[in-house]
């Protein structure tokens, strides 16, 4: 009897074979790998979104300003009356009907600015990011107005210089492109600010010379961002207490730096190491300078 002895030719892999199954085990740690940095990511930055709104938002609020020129022939004043206002309201205000708030706007021009302010939540206004913020941001502006572009005071100021003091009325006749010089891309129309500090904080109504003030610029910058020094570029995460409501700055949610408007509707995040020179020509839209080599 013939007894067959069947044998496994395969004793292992040929060289063809070991190259693909290497080469599928590097895809599969590769792809893992992929997904821990992006779960490290989401852990590591959890205000990810919040910080695409709040450029979303700024970016619609510059763009606003485009919309309010081609209708009125200029830019909306820091304070005052404007269009279809016969008294005077903030920026902010005046962008109502250009950030689809139209019947907000209504109201305004109804009351002629009396009322209760406090109770609207205006989702374009608000930096999703603001640890300061109460009641989902309720009559809150996270989106500060430079004074140095919208108004008249800011534009005559040169830009190492601190402006004149302020007033509860700020007229501002800026147009475009006659005004800023410089130019839309290289000058900060809006940037972040907290809704509530210590004794104050911002909000869409207020005028420039309260401590609700929803604007920044008003002194030229001598040294870094701080989160607690006037003389700073722009205060860098504040706590509560530190942050300051005048002068008036902007303030910075990120310890990335701050989230800023340029005019011509693209967003920047400006590095807390930005000389103060720079930032100086970055806020004042007619100096005829250069920027800095430390600007993007």
């Amino acid at each position: 009897m013939t007894t067959h002895v069947f044998r496994n030719k395969r004793g292992g892999f040929n060289a063809i074979e070991l190259v693909v199954v290497i080469f599928v085990v590097f895809i599969l740690i590769g792809v893992a790998l992929v997904v821990l940095r992006i779960q490290k990511d989401e852990m590591s930055f959890p205000d990810a979104n919040t910080r695409t709104q709040t450029n979303n938002n700024l970016k619609q609020l510059s763009l606003a300003c485009h919309s309010f020129h081609d209708v009125y022939k200029k830019l909306p004043p820091a304070f005052d009356k404007a269009g279809e206002m016969n008294f005077p309201a903030s920026v902010h205000v005046h962008l109502l009907p250009f950030i689809e708030q139209d019947n907000l706007y209504k109201v305004y021009l109804v009351q002629e600015g009396k009322g209760d302010w406090d109770k609207y939540i205006i989702p374009p206004f608000i930096a999703p990011q603001d640890v300061t913020q109460i009641n989902s941001g309720a009559g809150h502006q996270n989106l500060a107005a430079n004074l140095r572009v919208f108004s008249d005071k800011g534009l005559a100021t040169k830009f190492d210089a601190d402006m004149p003091a302020l007033a509860g009325i700020e007229p501002g006749k800026a147009s475009m492109p006659n005004s800023i010089p410089d130019g839309t891309s290289r000058t900060i129309f809006f940037t972040t600010k907290y809704g509530n500090c210590k004794d104050g904080g911002s909000r869409f109504v207020a005028a420039p010379d309260s401590e609700f003030a929803a604007y920044f610029g008003q002194n030229a910058a001598v040294k870094k961002a701080d989160p607690n020094d006037p003389g700073g570029t722009f205060q860098n995460q504040p706590t509560r207490e530190q942050c300051l409501i005048t002068p008036l700055m902007a303030q910075g949610m990120s310890i990335s730096g701050l989230q800023v408007g340029l005019g011509d509707g693209s967003v920047a995040l400006i590095n807390p190491d930005i000389s103060p020179r720079t930032w100086n020509l970055l806020a004042q839209p007619n100096d005829g300078m250069q920027l800095g080599d430390d600007w993007q």
